[in-house]
């Protein structure tokens, strides 16, 4: 009866920490991703002498097509590739355009849309000449990754 007593108190104590740890597993998985998507978009840049522009993307239910980025610069883009447990229509990725701002053309601003479309989001202009990629918690409320830092 006391060993059943004890193993009851680890298990106790061992469920929340194993809980916290997979959640926390899943927002590094997601982070590794976001700087995989931004490695894929610098290489892109590289190649072609800017980012490709929103246009030239199509997200529809969290995944990203583009010919000319996909599958050369990165093998996929869908809700399949991202770790977190969000809802399902929030899962995977979302493009976003970004434009500069009036008094400095070369800095970007980033739309403060709340709440976050997509797990990983990719914020580009529509010139090609910005891109910047943000991984999400589960709640879509906090930057967990940016490419800006």
């Amino acid at each position: 009866m006391v060993v059943v007593v004890i193993i009851g108190i680890l298990a106790a104590i061992m469920v929340p920490k194993l809980t916290f740890c997979t959640a926390a597993a899943r927002q590094k998985a997601d982070i590794a991703l976001a700087h995989e998507v931004k490695t894929a978009l610098d290489r892109y840049q590289l190649d072609y002498g800017m980012y490709p522009k929103t246009a030239e993307l199509t997200v529809a239910d969290g995944a990203v097509v583009s010919p000319n980025l996909i599958p050369k610069y990165i093998s996929k883009l869908d809700k399949s590739t991202t770790q977190q447990i969000v809802t399902v229509g929030n899962k995977g990725f979302g493009v976003v355009k970004i434009v500069p701002d009036a008094s400095d053309p070369l800095k970007f601003i980033i739309p403060d849309t709340k709440p976050v479309a997509n797990t990983i989001m990719i914020y580009l202009s529509g010139d090609g000449l910005a891109a910047e990629v943000r991984a999400y918690d589960e709640g879509l409320d906090d930057v967990l990754w940016s490419s800006a830092n």
